[in-house]
């Protein structure tokens, strides 16, 4: 048997592959130089964001000095283009390989938002993309798909006034639709079979009940007045009056809320109760439960009227007279506030 000879530019070829993956072993597990006293570092990684915007956080934090090294060894994991959401941390002195399993493992954490009551859709979108769980356009087109309430046996053409205000803990990666299928489900919860028979005692579907609550909610700041309120827009609706209410304008102003002017009560829309009488078409914001037992069983008064009297709470009345002259009071407080404001 003869001996096995191995070129001279052989040999070369085999130690400069040997010099190369010693190289990037090194670069990959060797930990990175930092300073002695540097401290753990804790990332929220929202999604949607980019693996070049977390290189850059690394390599300013000091955890990272080359961030093409650490895109290389993203792209060689497929880490680059599946970035997980959730909140990392990250040792000092890890080497490249280490940082990007630890990426890899990311946790979803949870985060608490609290949705008050009276708000839009929109409104509530803000919120959620604000808190980092879900983009707001994704959340609104969500919002559009009716099949989240007509599978409670609710006929309507979005989710408006069913986001059921309350606090969620939610996930930063969370898909708008799980988000929107878990507010909606939290209201019917909320809404059970005994408030369904009392809406159609009152000839009513459950939407027109969401509605006239949503009216409500947009009224109230003093929950005990809700019942109060509820009875003079159902003693309008009986006599076939015009609802003439205020949040259905705030609803179609879109730079409300805001203070109202003689020319929005012009504005030609379904939602204005100023010159379309009954209902408007569907619910303006989500209602709490206040608002909700308030549309079912309002109070009983003669009331047709009501007006702010400056301090959260309304003056009512029976009669229009009695109601300009409840307006008249209300402004002379109102500009006694602007002239001392003056001063």
């Amino acid at each position: 048997m003869g001996i096995v000879t191995i070129p001279r530019y052989g040999i070369m070829v085999v130690a400069v592959v040997m010099l190369v993956v010693l190289g990037i072993g090194i670069r990959l597990f060797l930990p990175v130089p930092v300073a002695e006293d540097r401290l753990p570092v804790t990332i929220q990684i929202r999604p949607g964001v980019s693996f070049s915007w977390v290189c850059d956080q690394l390599v300013e934090q000091g955890l990272v000095r080359d961030r093409w090294d650490l895109l290389l060894v993203a792209r060689l994991v497929g880490l680059e283009r599946r970035l997980p959401a959730g909140e990392v941390t990250l040792e000092p002195g890890m080497s490249l390989w280490g940082i990007v399993w630890k990426l890899r493992q990311s946790e979803a954490v949870t985060v608490d938002v609290t949705i008050p009551e009276g708000l839009q859709a929109r409104q509530i979108a803000s919120i959620l993309q604000e808190r980092g769980v879900v983009d707001s356009a994704d959340f609104m087109a969500e919002v559009a798909d009716s099949r989240f309430v007509r599978d409670f046996g609710v006929d309507a053409s979005d989710v408006e006034g069913f986001l059921y205000p309350d606090t969620y803990n939610l996930y930063y990666a969370m898909n708008a639709r799980d988000v929107v299928r878990r507010m909606v489900e939290r209201f019917f919860e909320v809404w059970d079979d005994s408030m369904t028979t009392r809406a159609k005692e009152l000839g009513w579907t459950i939407r027109d009940a969401v509605t006239l609550a949503s009216i409500i909610e947009g009224e109230i700041m003093v929950k005990a007045e809700a019942p109060v309120v509820s009875s003079v827009y159902h003693n309008r609706l009986n006599r076939k009056m015009l609802l003439q209410a205020d949040p259905t304008i705030q609803y179609i102003l879109p730079d409300g809320p805001r203070r109202l002017l003689k020319k929005d009560l012009e504005i030609e829309s379904p939602y204005n109760t100023y010159r379309h009488r009954g209902l408007p078409p569907g619910p303006i914001c989500s209602p709490g439960l206040t608002a909700l037992l308030a549309a079912l069983y309002p109070a009983e008064t003669e009331y047709l009227y009501f007006v702010a009297v400056g301090d959260g709470t309304h003056a009512f009345n029976e009669t229009e007279e009695g109601h300009w002259q409840d307006k008249w009071k209300f402004q002379r407080v109102r500009r006694e506030v602007a002239r001392n404001k003056k001063r």
